[in-house]
């Protein structure tokens, strides 16, 4: 099984290999706000299920479920992607961010940490950090270390 690091450092490599004009200083895996709680949902209500993914699609600007997010040093990129059995497969560019003025924010829950992105137009929108079981719940932290992310209060 393959450590925090070495699955870092393969996605790393994956999202470098598209992104030839800069150092990928980070990555990490993010999901549409309330995802997990979503699949919980779908076990009791499929219209309930529904709605949520709405919800979540809304707040995250019309990304994908999931992302590949990356950080260089001045730009933040998200790609779709494909999991594989302990590598990614990455599916295309579905946005860039300039990282200047760009702000984050986290509000943690139980299921996931919630990542606010407010950019310097004063736009926002969300991606949850998924609680991971073990050692995979660090797999996000070097790329919000990367981007200042900051605790949110209440």
């Amino acid at each position: 099984m393959k450590s925090v690091d070495e699955y870092s450092a393969a996605y790393r490599d994956t999202v470098q290999r598209e992104v030839p004009d800069e150092q990928v200083l980070a990555v990490g895996v993010l999901s549409r706000p309330g995802s997990l709680g979503n699949a919980l949902l779908m076990q009791v209500s499929g219209l309930a299920a529904l709605l949520k993914n709405r919800a979540g699609k809304q707040a995250s600007g019309d990304l994908p479920q999931n992302v590949v997010v990356a950080a260089t040093p001045t730009r933040v990129l998200c790609f779709a992607f494909k999991p594989k059995m302990s590598s990614i497969a990455l599916k295309g560019l579905v946005r860039t961010l300039p990282r200047q003025g760009l702000r984050v924010g986290l509000t943690t829950s139980n299921l996931a940490t919630r990542v606010t992105f407010f950019l310097a137009d004063g736009s926002s929108f969300e991606l949850d950090s998924n609680r991971n079981l073990g050692q995979y719940q660090r797999l996000n932290d070097s790329l919000l270390r990367e981007l200042g992310a900051t605790e949110l209060t209440p």
